[in-house]
């Protein structure tokens, strides 16, 4: 009999509601078409919020791929030594993505929060006997969702190291197709690619596993603070129209708190990745190069080493110990030693991507570090024996040293470098794919294209670091006159373990183990029979000596 009754009152309140709505609106028609435009304006709101909020979530990711690819580029280059080159692409390629995913739940909690805390407002006007039942419930199901935090994080930061490795083997494979291939690994390596992406896998739907839990569990969570309201009002003897609004607010206040549980799990779940983006971007632990503040527009007289020490980490060996010497400025120097020696921790230091242990380097009389940097490596170019090449073309290539070089500029190098013939008789001439292991091209033809970079920088100092080991005598000797013709009175630093290549040298600066055992003009070395390069000679590692 109870029920007929509510039933006919529901009824009797609808149809007054009904009633009353024709007659703000004279008619069905009128009421139907109100309807209907605050159906489209909800749809426009709708749109227009999933606008705005996909536009400010891109332009988070933005702004966070941009500082992460700027602090890359800004931090000393013993950061990089230290860190796996998966992470790092980690981090930029996949982690930045992550950052509109946390600033939408981020936002969903603060909405559901103030749901939350509005329904509550209404609860608490309505009963607050009912309320606290209500809330101490919600709190222990809210307690009870924090136990899955701990599982989520791990998991978490189960798949940002799945990942890492997972990147391992990608750059492996792409970084070394030719040795796999060589050697006839590709049977090896898809193995371990397999077992790699079979833990990705395994981890990934351990997370799912997690996550399909939250839904179900809140769900059932909250019902049990129904019942037990409901349970309260009844031995309370609270009122049936009073229990009935507090249960049809507490069903509307339970998906504002699913929504809240389920944006705090995700945030847990990719706390390790946010983690990993604050600690790159952090800067109190990193070092960064010093910019310097003193002009340069040219070298004047001399590069001078003054008692320089460096070790590559601290409490290690020195890889260069008290060393001192000169490159006199529109000479050609020739440093040698054997491998190990320091030639290459030398060219790191006068690049800037190290700074001196103890001593100094002096350019014309200034230390190296008090020079402005972007002009001090204005006046530097490099080639070395491997060649950093870049997907892209050869023009892109030549052009990574010279942004505005013109084609003619990069098509003059080239002919200096002894490569335009080759490069002419590719398909696409100029604009042929060269990508980044340049692979159509031989060992001598990629250090060609690096001398091309150089030489199309026009430099003030040149740094030739085994940029012509590949080459045959002849093609070397003729690369060389070329190179010096164009750069006729600039600065060169060759460094190779060719020793007949450094006779027509005008300094000579021997290296033996991180330390100068010799260093002068290369007749008087020659004359000397107690250094290396004077030994090295006699003991034939030329075929003739003028």
């Amino acid at each position: 009999m109870g029920q007929v009754e509510l039933a006919t009152s529901t009824s009797g309140i609808l149809g007054d509601a009904l009633r009353h709505a024709t007659s703000w609106f004279h008619s069905s028609t009128e009421t139907a078409l109100v309807v209907l435009l605050l159906i489209i304006v909800r749809g426009a709101l709708a749109f227009a919020n999933t606008l705005i909020s996909a536009h400010v979530g891109e332009q988070i990711n933005e702004v966070a791929r941009n500082r992460v690819h700027l602090q890359y580029l800004s931090t000393s280059y013993s950061f990089f030594q230290r860190h796996d080159e998966a992470y790092l692409m980690e981090v930029l390629g996949t982690e930045t993505w992550l950052i509109s995913g946390a600033y939408s739940n981020l936002t969903r909690i603060i909405v559901s929060s103030c749901s939350i805390v509005l329904f509550l407002s209404f609860l608490l006007a309505l009963s607050v006997k009912i309320t606290v039942i209500a809330i101490a419930a919600s709190m222990a199901v809210s307690a009870g969702m924090r136990h899955l935090s701990r599982p989520m994080q791990e998991l978490g930061s189960g798949v940002k190291l799945v990942h890492q490795r997972l990147g391992e083997h990608m750059l492996m494979t792409l970084q070394g197709m030719r040795t796999i291939r060589a050697y006839g690994q590709e049977k090896v390596h898809q193995e371990r690619f397999e077992g790699a992406s079979a833990e990705a896998r395994r981890v990934a739907l351990g997370l799912a596993r997690l996550s399909a839990l939250v839904s179900p569990l809140t769900e059932v969570g909250y019902l049990v603070v129904l019942c037990l309201v409901i349970a309260s009002a009844n031995m309370w003897g609270i009122g049936f129209a009073t229990s009935l609004t507090a249960v049809a607010l507490l069903y509307r206040l339970q998906p504002h708190m699913r929504e809240l549980e389920t944006s705090l799990l995700y945030m847990a779940q990719i706390e390790p990745q946010l983690r990993s983006i604050r600690l790159m971007l952090a800067k109190d632990d990193k070092e960064y190069p010093k910019p310097g503040h003193l002009a340069i527009d040219r070298l004047g007289d001399r590069i001078s080493f003054r008692n320089v020490t460096f070790r590559y980490d601290a409490g290690s060996d020195p890889a260069l110990r008290d060393v001192s010497f000169d490159i006199p400025a529109g000479k050609i120097t020739a440093l040698v030693g054997a491998s190990g020696a320091g030639k290459t921790t030398i060219v790191n230091l006068l690049l800037g991507l190290y700074s001196a242990t103890e001593g100094c380097i002096l350019v014309d009389g200034r230390p190296i570090e008090d020079l402005r940097r972007p002009e001090w490596l204005g006046l530097l170019a490099i080639a070395g024996q491997d060649v950093d090449l870049v997907e892209g073309t050869v023009i892109d290539n030549v052009r990574m040293s010279k942004n505005d070089a013109s084609e003619a500029e990069i098509l003059h190098a080239l002919r200096v470098a002894g490569i335009s013939e080759i490069v002419e008789a590719l398909p696409d001439k100029y604009d042929s794919w060269i990508g980044q292991h340049g692979t159509r091209f031989s060992g001598g033809q990629r250090q060609r294209l690096g001398l091309a970079r150089a030489i199309v920088r026009k430099p003030e100092f040149l740094i030739l670091d085994e940029a012509m080991s590949a080459l045959d005598r002849s093609l070397e000797d003729s690369v060389k006159r070329a190179i010096q013709q164009q750069l006729n009175g600039r600065t060169l630093l060759l460094i190779t373990h060719r020793l007949e290549s450094v006779l027509d040298a005008d300094h000579v600066v021997c290296l033996e183990g991180g330390r100068v055992c010799a260093e002068g003009p290369p007749a008087r070395l020659l004359a000397d029979s107690s250094n290396l390069f004077s030994r090295n000679l006699r003991l034939g590692a030329v075929r003739a000596a003028p």
